[in-house]
């Protein structure tokens, strides 16, 4: 029988307060996160012409300082969260973030700014992995992907605040330097890096929401232990398992996160040089479409859990393939168009397929994944899509502008050439997967390695 068939219906499970405020803690710490990475990508023009730095430098800061940094520590992260208190895990990595994002606001070179981006990188890949498994471990399984989609959409509100609050804090702190208002200890920093200390310090006092709910107990360990209660065989026995399904899977959704971390690093420039727009004008815009694509995330989390309520096991990756197939047109279409509104449109629906892949990378291993190595596998994904995506997309763009085309005024070009490769590559991988996605799932529940409820 094929898995779009409903196997009979799941009734709904009930969430009380105490498991949504947990998610509002992390939705808002995704947003600070996102907040400190991004708002460095609306800087880039004065940051280049003080620092004097070229295209492919400043991709070296928005992508591989950042990425690297994030992808090797998300490892042995993942282990820790898989072992110790999460929320500890939690509080240290939002302090050291943000205490990162406001040294990007001291650098005085090149090296300096690569290096605080580093540390950044270290702080915030704690957050994914410690947020995912506590999801898993607070709430049923057919509520999680609403959950996790909530959480996600973390990740756009924080978009749209950095573009949105973002355009607010560069003018006030250009109004600060024309003035000459100086700061205790730095003196009169630069624009930019008065603002990369404003968005960075927040940090210190927001880590300590955390403790604002409770630690869950852990789900589906004693499934675990019925086999293999070491997490290392745990972790070698799920993949040799499932080796053909992860490796889709790694191939679609790096594709996926190639086309959004590029599209978040360089879009702003974009703008710029293909509009002539200044931040105090695309910011608010930007700002907006990352809100609507916000929404759109909570929406999808709803669908897919209906699709899987109605006995649908492979309904993560057959929803999104079929997202894929409808918005194909805005992506082949977004960097041709010659009006910034009808681009603003296009680059809006095209986060519709790149803002949630995280989502169903989740939701997939919490319903596959016995609890002990849960935090692992989603550190491994995230290292592969950070390396590939954040370290490779971004800086791909700067070298096919800076030593193919010898020209910034390509840089659509450029995107045009990563974003649609990428997405035929996504979206091949991903309909391959269906032929295993719906068995595992399926194996999984009989034995209860991915029950959560």
């Amino acid at each position: 029988m094929s898995s779009e068939a409903s196997v009979g219906k799941m009734k709904v499970s009930p969430v009380g307060f105490r498991s949504w405020w947990m998610v509002w803690v992390l939705f808002s710490l995704y947003v600070f996160s996102w907040l400190d990475r991004l708002i460095i990508s609306m800087l880039v023009e004065p940051i280049k012409a003080d620092l004097g730095m070229s295209d492919f430098q400043m991709s070296l800061v928005l992508g591989p300082a950042f990425a690297i940094a994030y992808a090797l520590f998300g490892l042995p992260l993942g282990w820790a969260v898989d072992r110790y208190p999460r929320r500890w895990i939690v509080f240290f990595g939002v302090s050291l973030w943000g205490l990162a994002t406001a040294a990007c606001g001291l650098a005085q070179s090149f090296e300096e700014l690569l290096l605080a981006r580093v540390f950044v990188g270290v702080g915030e890949a704690c957050l994914i992995p410690a947020a995912y498994s506590l999801l898993a471990d607070e709430f049923p399984r057919d509520r999680l992907t609403l959950a996790a989609s909530t959480f996600q959409m973390g990740g756009k509100v924080g978009s749209a605040a950095a573009f949105g609050l973002g355009a607010l804090a560069i003018a006030y702190a250009d109004s600060l330097h024309a003035r000459g208002v100086s700061w205790p200890i730095v003196g009169d920093p630069e624009s930019w890096q008065r603002v990369m200390m404003m968005v960075g310090l927040p940090g210190l006092v927001l880590a300590g929401l955390v403790f604002t709910f409770r630690e869950p107990a852990r789900r589906g360990v004693l499934a675990a232990a019925k086999g293999d209660n070491d997490s290392k065989g745990a972790l070698y026995s799920f993949l040799r398992a499932n080796w053909r399904l992860i490796g889709l899977m790694m191939v679609c959704f790096s594709a996926l996160a190639l086309i959004g971390y590029s599209l978040t690093s360089w879009v702003p420039s974009y703008i710029t040089r293909r509009f002539g727009w200044a931040p105090a004008q695309y910011g608010p815009a930007l700002s907006a479409m990352n809100v609507i694509s916000a929404i759109w995330l909570v929406v999808n989390g709803c669908l897919v859990d209906r699709f899987f309520r109605r006995g649908m096991k492979d309904a993560h990756m057959r929803f999104y393939s079929w997202l894929l197939m409808l918005l194909a047109p805005a992506v082949l279409l977004l960097f041709v168009v010659s009006n910034p509104w009808v681009f603003l449109a296009l680059y809006c629906v095209v986060q519709f397929i790149t803002v949630p892949f995280m989502v169903y990378v989740s939701s997939i291993i919490a319903l596959m994944a016995p609890n002990i190595i849960r935090g692992q596998l989603i550190a491994l994904f995230l290292f592969v899509f950070t390396t590939l995506g954040m370290g490779a997309g971004p800086t791909l763009v700067g070298a096919i502008t800076d030593f193919v085309f010898a020209d910034e005024q390509r840089l659509g070009s450029s995107l045009m050439i990563v974003v649609v490769g990428c997405f035929v590559i996504a979206l091949v991988a991903m309909r391959m997967s269906l032929r295993y996605l719906g068995p595992s799932i399926v194996r999984a529940e009989a034995a209860g390695l991915g029950d959560s409820t």
